[in-house]
């Protein structure tokens, strides 16, 4: 292996043992006492039990700092730099990726649900997290994820603020429609950013219908078939009832 290299591996262990070192002396300075009584007897601290683990923590933080200092010297951090640095280019898509597939699943579960229609709040997460799997453009996928964060930060400073709630008792589906048009907005911008792209426009396309078609089939089935209640029935829920008991 070269020296380099073999120093850069010297480093990543130079940093994993300090930091297994401090957190062991630390565990054992806040976990095992260092002094105490015990049957009425007080021990003093060179009887203590935390004193093993203590010095073992101790030996490890000074050899992780001997390698460290020996890793930096021979090239071995400036290495890892380097390595990190390229590494971080190449995988800057898959780690937003990463964070929006996160950001979608927060959403949706601790913004949506509790609040929103449960067949558009389904709806919209579907949309937005196949898009961010399917789209395999790293620029797209940037300024999506920068568009639906900001909708959702919006949407959590009027839930933050309970501006939802006076606005549902002008209308009770305020705020279903506000995040409907949020839906729509989403849709139409990732139409403008493919539109140029015959094959990203028909993934949009197929995101679109997989959105659509599973939770028609299985949110009707989980409420009329099954009798499951949802989370919330709001605007589209109700318009299922009125197709329900109107024409069925």
């Amino acid at each position: 292996m070269d020296k380099t290299e073999l120093r850069k591996k010297d480093f990543i262990t130079s940093i994993i043992l300090i930091s297994f070192g401090i957190f062991m002396v630390l565990y054992t300075i806040t976990v095992i006492p260092m002094k105490d009584s015990y049957g009425g007897v007080m021990n003093i601290w060179f009887v203590s039990p935390g004193l093993f683990p203590l010095g073992i923590g101790i030996l490890i933080i000074l050899m992780g700092i001997v390698l460290c200092n020996r890793a930096i010297k021979d090239g071995g951090a400036k290495k890892f730099l380097e390595d990190l640095s390229s590494r971080k280019k190449e995988s800057s898509g898959k780690t937003l990726r990463l964070l929006g597939i996160l950001l979608v699943i927060c959403s949706y579960v601790y913004l949506n649900i509790p609040r929103i229609d449960y067949f558009l709040s389904t709806v919209f997460c579907l949309m937005v997290f196949i898009s961010f799997f399917y789209f395999d453009s790293r620029d797209i996928l940037k300024k999506l994820f920068i568009f639906y964060l900001a909708g959702c930060i919006l949407f959590f400073v009027l839930f933050l603020a309970g501006v939802d709630k006076p606005l549902n008792e002008v209308f009770p589906y305020f705020m279903d429609i506000l995040v409907f048009l949020f839906l729509l907005a989403y849709i139409f911008y990732s139409w403008i950013l493919v539109r140029g792209d015959k094959i990203l426009k028909k993934r949009l396309r197929l995101t679109f219908i997989m959105s659509i078609v599973p939770s028609l089939v299985l949110i009707p089935s989980f409420k009329y078939l099954l009798l499951v209640p949802l989370p919330v029935e709001g605007a589209f829920i109700e318009l299922m009832n009125i197709v329900r008991y109107s024409f069925l």
